[in-house]
């Protein structure tokens, strides 16, 4: 597949004279990893124009203003924030592509090094946000958009994908991005409860390489597998070996925490961690908006021995993940913002910034279940098809999204990330329920 740029221009409808706005970035946008993130949706014809697509880009930028902006320090304290409206901010890369061939002959979307020719690269990206129009022979089109994660997380992004759509649409978008940070203030005294380093960061006397090193060293051992869980499997396959009531994600979690760990081939008295991502939003108290714009996600942790998680049962397992999920409450979050308070001079290095390129033996699990990613809808006639996260170079990565077959609705796609070694068997097994 050929895929072939026309024309690429920087967008943006933020006001670059008038008002100069500085939004710092909090503990959790410091504690997200320090790259692009990417999500690539296939739409059937016919589909919206280019024209009305980047008209109402430019009009959802408006909204969210951070994704047009740039990295710097707040001129008071000098900590690190987001600029926009100074004149300098970078706007939006606004790429327009075509291929010449039709877009079922793709369908549906799987993983590969190719989609890469789908969006700009992003290790050296100049701005926040870039958009990539891949307009088909057929009129399907492929959209991918990649995004700085320290801007915004995916309950945010998911957001912006349903507003931009609505602009495209001539719909109002409501409610409208929440910016206040006032729910994330220290506390008075701060203080942590918990431990954060060697947690979420590392210190600095013990870093000998920075990720961002890591990830230019590519490794072509490493694959992206593409499984499909339907909604029979999970309630009757899965469920029904349960005694307790454990939700969709903390029970497919488990099980491919299992399958993976066994396709690894691990010692079976290894130490293995699964960390994964909670939405913190609705763990504070109160609860903040889901319209919060930025991050506001935190990793929750569990451990097991290969040879007891192997032998135990799946719903032993699930158990550790709900364990693990149900630990990050209020007091953990609030002690997690005083941290970044009192650390807020800080260089702090995420742990996920010094992992390299395989995880193993530990899992990271990301889920994209409820962020609305599936709803964008341009309109014009055309349905969305297809959607996936891009190409992943790190081992080790889990990632939930809702699928989209008309005939299996609740079920779910799944993106592993394994070396090639390992992902045959992992194939092989991944729907073995012994």
């Amino acid at each position: 597949m050929e895929v072939q740029v026309l024309r690429s221009t920087i967008i943006s409808n933020v006001d670059q004279q008038t008002k100069v706005t500085q939004i710092p970035l909090t503990i959790f946008d410091r504690s997200t990893v320090n790259w692009h993130i990417t999500v690539i949706y296939a739409f059937t014809p016919p589909a919206a124009t280019n024209t009305a697509l980047k008209e109402g880009l430019i009009k959802t930028l408006a909204l969210f203003p951070t994704l047009v902006g740039r990295f710097g320090e707040t001129d008071d304290n000098g900590l690190p924030c987001i600029l926009f409206g100074d004149g300098k901010s970078r706007g939006a890369l606004f790429v327009e592509a075509k291929v010449d061939e039709n877009l079922e002959n793709y369908l549906p979307l799987k993983p590969s090094l190719d989609m890469k020719s789908f969006y700009p690269p992003t290790e050296e990206a100049k701005t926040l946000i870039q958009v990539q129009l891949n307009r088909f022979a057929c009129g399907g089109l492929v959209i991918a958009i990649t995004a700085h994660h320290r801007v915004a997380d995916g309950q945010s992004m998911g957001n912006f994908f349903t507003a931009w759509g609505r602009c495209v649409r001539g719909l109002d978008v409501a409610p409208l991005p929440v910016y206040d940070q006032s729910m994330l203030a220290p506390r008075h005294p701060p203080r942590c409860d918990f431990e954060f380093w060697g947690v979420e960061f590392v210190p600095l006397s013990l870093i000998s390489h920075s990720y961002n090193e890591a990830l230019s060293e590519f490794n072509p051992n490493v694959r992206n597998i593409l499984a499909h869980y339907s909604k029979e499997f999970i309630s009757t396959k899965l469920k029904g070996q349960l005694q307790q009531k454990y939700s969709t994600f903390e029970l497919l979690t488990a099980h491919l925490w299992r399958k993976i760990t066994e396709a690894r081939g691990l010692h079976p008295m290894a130490l293995t961690q699964i960390r994964v991502a909670v939405n913190g939003r609705r763990r504070l108290t109160p609860p903040a908006p889901k319209e919060y714009f930025g991050n506001l996600v935190i990793s929750a942790f569990s451990n097991a021995i290969v040879k007891d998680l192997l032998d135990g049962t799946l719903e032993h397992t699930a158990g550790l993940v709900s364990d693990g999920v149900r630990q990050v409450g209020d007091s953990y979050l609030r002690s997690f913002i005083d941290f970044g308070f009192i650390n807020e001079r800080e260089v702090l290095m995420p742990n996920t910034d010094v992992e390299g390129t395989v995880l193993s033996p530990n899992l990271e699990v990301d889920s994209w279940l409820g962020l609305n990613f599936d709803e964008m809808d341009f309109g014009c006639g055309g349905r969305l098809c297809s959607f996936l996260p891009g190409w992943v170079p790190v081992e080790g990565v889990v990632i939930l999204i809702p699928s989209l077959d008309e005939d299996d609705k609740g079920g779910v796609d799944v993106i592993v990330t394994m070396l090639e070694e390992h992902a045959k068997l992992f194939r092989q097994i991944s729907h073995s329920l012994a």
